[in-house]
């Protein structure tokens, strides 16, 4: 049994610019379209870092949990979902996939939901120094006989002492302090970050130029910097159509981006032929990356994931 990706969604109602409520959207949408009873999902982890008036406690994963009706109830013979935040950066969402997966492959929990996404804290959509896009999003994982599952995590942070690229001046914002934030870009280049983890990753894939010119292997590489896609794809010396991003409509995602990327991806089809998926997340401070295989290497190509109801969530469940 191995780990696979069961649905995915997103939520970017302009109606709210609460992370809980985009967050806790995108969840429901992803469990409804896997056809997943909440009582069967033991692990809800929270990627997100910018969050409703800079919340500290409770962790916003129970607080999504509660909003979600997700394992609330201590009953006899029954285990509650466990829940916690994992936040690092623009990684996070990355970091949580190899976490679930440990608590999957031992078979303590069935299906683990990932939860990523940010909103300026004041929860106005719009904020003119907040460089990010609000929104929420998804991933529901479980785990699959046909599925080749996840590969290591490959991981790089820039040399030296890293200052904050975001705080709260406490000084500045007297008592505006839960409605304000501070950030500025890491001093390293993300794509010098970036190359670095998926040069590894490839390396140890046994992958090269030919297995993405020819669709077997994809880069979901989300970008948050205007040419970054293109200049991964010439500096990896592979095809830009094999370089996976997101439409600009959506803006600039940050946690979540990866969602996002994924889902662009299975949209127009490319996730059809890739047997090797290639997530993607940097920022200025740190990059991560790990290979995906959607499909078990002893499957011939062409034949269906899986059969009956997990072949039904992976098919029609992710949008």
């Amino acid at each position: 049994m191995a780990t696979m990706i069961i649905s995915a969604a997103t939520d970017s109602d302009p109606g709210t610019g609460s992370y809980f409520e985009l967050a806790a959207r995108a969840a429901r949408t992803c469990v409804q379209r896997a056809d997943v009873g909440l009582d069967e999902i033991g692990m809800l982890i929270n990627t997100g870092v910018f969050r409703d008036s800079n919340l500290c406690e409770p962790a916003v994963a129970a607080l999504i949990q509660k909003r979600i009706g997700l394992g609330l109830a201590y009953e006899a013979g029954q285990t509650p979902t466990f829940s916690f935040d994992l936040m690092q950066g623009a990684t996070g969402l990355l970091h949580a996939i190899v976490t679930a997966d440990a608590f999957l492959a031992t078979g303590g929990v069935e299906y683990a939901l990932l939860v990523a996404g940010d909103v300026h804290p004041s929860t106005e959509r719009h904020v003119s120094d907040f460089p990010y896009t609000s929104g929420g999003a998804a991933l529901l994982l479980g785990s699959s006989p046909a599925a080749g599952g996840f590969g290591r995590l490959h991981t790089c942070e820039a040399p030296g002492t890293v200052d904050p690229t975001a705080w709260v001046d406490l000084g500045d914002a007297g008592t505006e302090g839960r409605r304000v934030i501070s950030i500025r870009a890491g001093a390293q280049d993300p794509v010098d970050l970036a190359v670095a983890v998926v040069r590894s990753c490839v390396d140890e894939e046994g992958l090269d130029g030919g297995d993405f010119a020819e669709g077997q292997a994809l880069l979901l590489a989300p970008a948050h910097v205007s040419g970054f896609r293109t200049r991964l794809a010439n500096t990896l010396a592979i095809p830009a159509r094999s370089v996976i991003g997101f439409a600009p409509s959506i803006g600039v995602p940050y946690t979540a981006a990866p969602v996002y990327a994924y889902l662009n991806a299975l949209d127009v089809g490319l996730l059809d032929t890739a047997r090797t998926v290639i997530f993607l997340a940097a920022d200025g401070a740190s990059a991560a990356c790990l290979a995906y295989h959607p499909r078990s290497a002893s499957r011939t190509p062409g034949m269906p994931a899986t059969s009956g109801r997990t072949h039904s969530r992976a098919a029609t469940g992710v949008r």
